[in-house]
């Protein structure tokens, strides 16, 4: 990477009208293998109340994008290239809402660089160990060389359930991705943070999970946020994977008290 020039992601930035002075700007990040279209109820209902929402989509994951060929893309790579954007763009620090893989490049960004964060959310994701079944079929996938379609629907279904088959086409394009996008990331996220990362977070951090994610499971949820009283845990009933999805008014409520509370830090 050295003299790699990082490349910036797309960000779609919304700002509500009318604006309300002073909030902080709140960036979403997806997961794997996800189009940042999912984001698409919540952002409507935090515009509405008044924040500047930026829709932020991981290095190669928007459409037409060209990295460097020489880009190599880890957590690290990934969370430098947010840094970057976030910089390109404000002098303050911003709301962090990660889901899933994107709550490991949000984890890494506050941990290297905390002047960039206010706060970090986590949804759907703590760093544990993942559900064995689930890593092998990835890997499964990765050692062939590309995701069938029967692999991307069991996929599909331990994220979301049931969809239609509206919302599948729709929410299935994170796979359309290149291979080695979603080969690169995919490593990066079974992988996960660097173990001294989670400790090295300075910012208020809170973790949205849904009671039947089948990626994470409640238990681990509970047992990272118990490890440090800075974390907060919002579990969300009937929801699975993405709450962000399923239940954004909830989400965007459990968000607001918790900005509230923990921003601007106490005096």
């Amino acid at each position: 990477m050295a003299g790699t020039p990082i490349p910036l992601p797309h960000v779609d930035v919304r700002t509500s009208s009318p604006h309300v002075d002073g909030q902080v700007p709140v960036v979403l990040i997806h997961g794997w293998a996800s189009g940042s279209v999912y984001w698409e109820p919540l952002a409507k209902i935090l515009l509405d109340a008044g924040h500047e929402v930026w829709i932020l989509d991981l290095p190669g994951y928007h459409p037409g994008q060209d990295l460097p060929s020489d880009f190599s893309w880890t957590l690290d790579t990934a969370a430098a290239s947010v840094g970057a954007a976030i910089r390109a763009r404000t002098e303050g620090p911003v709301h962090l809402v990660g889901h899933s893989m994107g709550g490991s490049v949000s984890l890494t960004l506050a941990a290297r660089n905390p002047e960039l964060v206010a706060t970090v959310t986590l949804v759907g994701m703590v760093p544990a160990p993942q559900n064995e079944a689930f890593k092998n079929l990835l890997v499964s996938q990765l050692k062939q060389g590309y995701f069938d379609a029967d692999t991307k629907l069991k996929l599909m279904n331990a994220w979301y359930g049931d969809l239609s088959t509206d919302d599948m086409e729709l929410l299935s394009k994170g796979f359309d991705a290149p291979f080695r996008i979603l080969s690169a990331s995919a490593w990066a996220a079974m992988t996960g943070v660097e173990p001294s990362v989670p400790s090295r977070v300075q910012a208020p951090l809170l973790v949205i999970a849904g009671t039947g994610d089948r990626v994470r499971s409640i238990e681990q949820m509970t047992a990272f946020v118990a490890a440090s009283p800075t974390r907060t845990l919002k579990s969300v009933p009937d929801a699975g994977h993405n709450v962000h999805w399923e239940q954004p008014e909830e989400c965007a409520k459990t968000l607001h008290e918790f900005w509230k509370t923990s921003w601007p830090p106490p005096a």
